[in-house]
Formats: C-alpha cells, sequence, structure tokens
C-alpha cells in the first residue's frame, strides 16, 4: 500500500510542471511598473499589457507605484507570491542600484528573470544654443571651460547618471552633475535653460529634438536610431562605448519554471505582432522578448559592468 502511494506521489510531481503551466493563470496578473505613469517605463509595458490580456484571457493590470528611484515597487514585488501572477516591469536601473547603496533587495538573488520586453538607446541632448554640433565639437567645448557646464539625470544612479559618468571618464571630462527626482524635472530644467545637457531616453528627447527645442549630439549606444538618422554613435569616437538601457519583465524568486516559461513566451510572441512591435519601434525602442536565461545573462552583465563604474566613479546615493 506503501509502495503505491509512493508511486502515485512520484507521478504527481512529475506531473506537477506541466499542471503548474496550464493552470496559470488563476485569475488577473498584475503588472508592478515602479515609475509614474507617462513615462517610457510605463508607456512599453502598457501596451505589452494590452496585447497580454486579450492572449490569455485575464486582465492583465498595470501597476504604478513609483518612488525612491524605482526601488520601491521593485520590492514590493520581491515580497509578492511566487505564483506568477505579480510582475514587475522595471529597467537596467534594477541592476545599477543596488551598487549606489539605494536598493532594499538583491537584483539577483530576489526576482526571477522572465524576458527582456525591449532594449533602447540613450541621446545625449544639450540645448539649441550650445556651440557644437557632434561629439568631437561637444568634448572640445567642454575641455575649455571645465566645470562652466551642468547636466540634469533622473536620479543618482539613474541609467542617464552613469551613462553621463561613463563619458566623462572616457573623455575626461568635468561636467556638474544635478540629480532630479524622475524624468520630467530634468527635462523641464533642460528645456528651460537652467541646464546644459544630459543623457535621456529616445522616448524622451526625441520629439524635442524634432521640435527644435534640444539638439541631439550623440547615441549612446551600437545600434543606430531611426529616428535620428543623421546623428552619429559615441562609439564612432570612443570604440565599444555602449549605454544601451533595456526593460524587462521579472517575477518574485522561486517562481515555478513552467509559468516562467510560458510567460516568456506568450510576450515574445505578443512582441511580434506587427501592431506592437510597430508601437514600441515608435517609442524609440526595439522589441526583444528573449528566454529567461538570456535575460538572466544581460542582468548579470549589465550588473557587473555598472558596479565597476560605481565603484570607480565614486557614486554613492544622497
Amino acid at each position: 500500500m506503501r509502495r503505491r502511494e509512493l508511486l502515485g506521489s512520484l507521478a504527481i510531481a512529475a506531473l506537477h510542471p506541466a499542471t503548474q503551466a496550464q493552470s496559470w493563470p488563476a485569475g488577473p496578473i498584475r503588472v508592478v511598473v515602479p515609475f509614474p505613469p507617462g513615462s517610457a517605463a510605463d508607456a512599453i509595458p502598457r501596451a505589452i499589457a494590452a496585447r497580454m490580456q486579450v492572449v490569455l484571457g485575464v486582465p492583465c493590470i498595470i501597476d504604478n507605484q513609483p518612488g525612491a528611484a524605482g526601488t520601491l515597487g521593485a520590492k514590493f514585488v520581491a515580497n509578492a507570491p511566487a505564483d506568477g501572477q505579480t510582475l514587475l516591469s522595471h529597467t537596467s536601473s534594477l541592476v545599477i542600484q543596488p551598487h549606489v547603496g539605494a536598493a532594499p533587495f538583491d537584483a539577483l538573488r530576489d526576482f526571477t528573470p522572465v524576458t527582456q520586453t525591449v532594449s533602447g538607446s540613450y541621446v545625449l541632448v544639450v540645448r539649441p544654443d550650445f556651440p557644437a554640433t557632434d561629439l568631437r565639437g561637444f568634448v572640445a567645448t567642454v575641455r575649455r571651460a571645465p566645470g562652466r557646464y551642468s547636466y540634469g539625470s533622473h536620479g543618482v544612479g539613474s541609467g542617464p547618471h552613469l551613462a553621463m559618468e561613463l563619458l566623462k571618464a572616457d573623455t575626461n571630462l568635468f561636467v556638474l552633475h544635478v540629480p532630479f527626482r524622475g524624468a520630467a524635472p530634468a527635462m523641464q530644467e533642460l528645456l528651460a535653460g537652467r541646464l546644459d545637457m544630459a543623457f535621456d531616453t529616445t522616448f524622451a528627447a526625441v520629439p524635442h529634438v524634432r521640435a527644435g527645442r534640444l539638439k541631439a549630439i550623440a547615441v549612446g549606444g551600437l545600434q543606430p536610431v531611426a529616428a535620428l538618422r543623421d546623428v552619429g554613435r559615441v562609439a564612432d569616437m570612443l570604440p565599444g562605448f555602449d549605454t544601451d538601457g533595456w526593460q524587462g519583465l521579472l517575477a518574485p524568486a522561486g517562481s515555478p519554471a513552467p509559468v516562467v516559461q510560458r510567460l516568456a513566451d506568450e510576450v515574445a510572441a505578443a512582441l511580434q505582432q506587427p501592431e506592437l512591435a510597430r508601437r514600441i519601434t515608435d517609442l524609440g525602442f526595439q522589441p526583444i522578448g528573449n528566454r529567461p536565461e538570456q535575460f538572466a545573462a544581460r542582468m548579470q552583465t549589465d550588473h557587473a559592468k555598472w558596479g565597476r563604474v560605481v565603484r570607480e566613479r565614486g557614486i554613492k546615493a544622497e
């Protein structure tokens, strides 16, 4: 009798992964976005969620939980049940913030990577009256007046902050950093002329470049940006320079592998839909939809890369 019970238990265990994947989702899926509505970090998951709820047949609810440079919402998901019903949509800052001492979690240990949803580049922009039109002219101008110019960022340890610090290190420039609590106030100060420059997302910068309110100097990533065809890359002058960022979907650590894989597959399929892919491209990003292990590898690489920048530049949370 005990032998039959044991064999039955083993059979149930063998079927358990498939059962988990088939029974998920058990209800509405909550996607926590730790940034305010209207930002690039909100627009992408919102577009994906709209498609996913059609495919999965359950509501995919975007839950904006901004604050503390995205760490509050991330902590909420890290502590959520690992059942695939609560997910996190975050940016590359997830693996940066722990290095500056501002994260109440371990970015590599406390989450299960699902898929990188998109990649996107930062672009170096300046005031329209800035006396340079390309990167070489920019570097020459700033070198002639060390400490005269200032740049804004989304906060200490944000992607735009580290992108500029990497450029400063590689070109030996002295530019003053003015951190803000988020993307909107930093852009407002730059548009008002109270700042001289910034690295920002194409989502935020391109409309102002097109309108003549800002001037694009260089693209920080390795891939050209369709909306900025006449703008060169930083890597054209500094080979290997790459500040490409990402957005991705994560689940709490310990989430069932079959559920994670099914979610990754469904998101990848959704990102291949022409309408959604076009929407993402129009926002200045490239759809990705890779496998969980590929996203995990990208997170580990960026964690190490930006950790070095933080240590070498002496960056600490304020």
